[in-house]
């Protein structure tokens, strides 16, 4: 087979399974890992798929920012797959931080239902609800300007009081993921508050659904490297999953 076809074939995997690994080209192909990395150099070159450790990823996609009832129905099976897994991760008596928007709702359905002491601080009034009647936990809503489109509060006066708290764990709903760009999101008003949250907190834990990955957003919070963590779900691509490995991210596939 000639480089060109060679190259051309890897570029088609690249783009329909989201990632390859190197040693798996190198089985396909019959050939060693120099010439699979002179081709995965030539096809970066031409933007084509971006090169990570032990392998490639597709070039992130921009993602569509949509509402928040949108989003609430859309891979609601898979938010609540993940947010079960990362409910696991709290325990009794647990202090809090806890975004907003439709991944943060079923997270917070899933704490009420599964623990009956901790305290949570949130901006969401819709995890607030959710909460609200859990007579044993303590619960602290961090209000300002209220965002009705994300039902949630943002703005000088919420972070404020968010200044005032230290937790052991902040849970973050970013709207995309990708080893080049990092975890993004894109509403300039919540994007303040969960910056002070990261700050406010001992550990970060990102909850994304698998359609998160490999794209990209506006505003930039995190870097995704070694210490990111985050929880999605099992319909994670293999290869995007092991290349995150690889690379040093602690991905949980719920």
């Amino acid at each position: 087979m000639f480089a060109t076809q060679r190259q051309g074939e890897i570029a088609r995997l690249v783009e329909e399974k989201g990632a390859v690994k190197i040693g798996e080209l190198m089985a396909l192909f019959s050939v060693s890992v120099e010439t699979i990395r002179r081709d995965l150099l030539e096809l970066e070159r031409c933007n084509c798929l971006r090169r990570v450790h032990g392998g490639a990823l597709r070039i992130p996609r921009g993602g569509e920012f949509l509402s928040r009832s949108e989003r609430g129905e859309q891979n609601r099976e898979r938010k609540a797959e993940l947010a079960g897994y990362a409910a696991g991760l709290v325990r009794e008596g647990d202090t809090i931080l806890v975004d907003s928007g439709s991944t943060a709702v079923e997270f917070a359905r899933m704490l009420a239902g599964c623990l009956e002491r901790l305290t949570v601080i949130t901006h969401s009034l819709e995890v607030f609800q959710v909460l609200r009647g859990k007579e044993t936990y303590e619960l602290y809503l961090c209000a300002g300007f209220y965002h009705k489109k994300e039902d949630a509060f943002y703005g000088p006066w919420a972070l404020e009081m968010l200044d005032r708290f230290r937790a052991g764990t902040a849970f973050l709903c970013p709207s995309a993921i990708s080893l080049q760009y990092g975890v993004m999101d894109y509403d300039r008003e919540l994007f303040a508050v969960q910056q002070k949250m990261i700050g406010q907190a001992a550990q970060v834990v990102f909850l994304a659904d698998s359609g998160k990955f490999e794209k990209s957003g506006l505003l930039k919070l995190a870097d995704v490297g070694e210490g990111c963590r985050i929880v999605t779900d099992q319909a994670l691509e293999d290869g995007i999953y092991n290349l995150y490995l690889e690379n040093g991210v602690q991905v949980t596939r719920g």
